[in-house]
């Protein structure tokens, strides 16, 4: 071997050491760049394990928070129900006082109590209720306040009655026995009465949820009750505004006339005669009373424009039945409208 082959074979194992280096390098290279990743990609994976693992929990507080909400709701709003039972049955009858116990509605139930403080004249109204473990209540306050047309400046009402027999008599207030009422064919009696409501406590935007007006029967056709005429209805009416917005006077009007020179639209008083607000029927004496809710509501949305009274009557038949009430110039026992509302500034 000459030194020239000798020479080119030392360059060759030279380049071939090169080559060997070079792939170590980079074999060293790939693999520790391959062993990062993978650190990176568990440390990527564990991350996204906690994330996931405290959305978890945090999305369970959540639903929890809105199933507990909820509870809520429906007990309150059981709750609301149950109030506005009691309110309704208030309604139908002002004197109910009996507690409704466990009355069942949707998933839950709810019981509501009354309470009467009658020197204030006040009814609180209580309803607790129980849904799904959830109790809740609400309570609203029932004023109630009895109206008399009586005869002082200050509590200035009205009443009277009107004879057909006699067209043009006046029977004001003056008699304490003399409000008529009588149902035989062309000598029918109808009796009269406003009261004056801008006189007592009954805040304008009040909700009135109850009236009830009531007479004192002092005397009917006969002793015998018995022989009373059960058949016939005695009507309450809501007198009507005249054309010219001028009231009737107790003290003047008659059969034909509201005033002394104005007469009545309609001979008997006007009234919407097509609807009736309430009727019963007298089977002894006493206290007689029907309902009024409809007509206070409509006197206490605008007193002066609505507020002209109501008529009590009946319809004609044969034979003479003639029943007297007590008038307003009775001290205790004249016309009454007692009227129950709420009042927005009691809960």
């Amino acid at each position: 071997m000459t030194s020239k082959d000798r020479c080119e074979e030392k360059h060759v194992i030279s380049e071939n050491l090169k080559t060997d280096n070079f792939k170590l390098k980079t074999d060293n290279f790939v693999t520790g760049q391959s062993g990062f990743a993978l650190v990176m990609v568990m440390v990527s994976v564990l991350i996204l394990e906690i994330v996931c693992f405290f959305l978890a929990q945090s999305r369970g507080i959540q639903t929890m928070t809105v199933f507990n909400r909820t509870k809520k709701l429906k007990a309150l709003y059981l709750a609301e129900a149950g109030l506005a039972h009691g309110l309704w049955r208030l309604q139908k009858d002002p004197s109910w006082r009996t507690q409704m116990t466990g009355l069942s509605l949707g998933d839950g139930s709810y019981t509501v109590s009354f309470t009467e403080d009658t020197p204030h004249r006040l009814i609180s109204v209580n309803s607790q209720s129980v849904a799904q473990g959830t109790k809740s209540s609400a309570k609203r306050t029932v004023c109630w306040v009895t109206i008399q047309p009586k005869g002082s400046d200050f509590f200035k009402g009205e009443d009277a009655y009107i004879s057909e027999k006699d067209p043009d008599n006046r029977y004001g207030y003056t008699d304490p026995n003399r409000l008529m009422l009588d149902s035989e064919t062309n000598k029918k009696y109808r009796t009269l009465v406003r009261f004056n409501l801008g006189k007592y406590p009954i805040p304008p935007d009040a909700a009135v949820i109850s009236s009830r007006f009531s007479l004192y029967l002092v005397k009917g056709p006969d002793d015998n009750p018995s022989k009373w005429p059960l058949a016939v209805s005695y009507r309450i009416h809501r007198i009507t505004r005249p054309p010219d917005n001028v009231q009737w006077v107790d003290l003047e009007t008659t059969w034909k006339n509201r005033t002394s020179s104005l007469t009545w639209t309609n001979a008997g008083g006007d009234f919407d005669s097509g609807g009736y607000e309430d009727s019963r029927t007298f089977t002894a004496l006493g206290w007689q009373t029907w309902r009024a809710t409809v007509m206070t509501r409509l006197w206490m949305q605008n007193p002066s424009q609505n507020n002209y009274g109501l008529i009590l009557e009946t319809d004609p038949i044969s034979g003479n039945y003639e029943f007297k009430f007590h008038s307003s110039a009775h001290t205790a026992l004249g016309p009454e409208l007692t009227v129950y509302y709420l009042d927005s500034r009691r809960p």
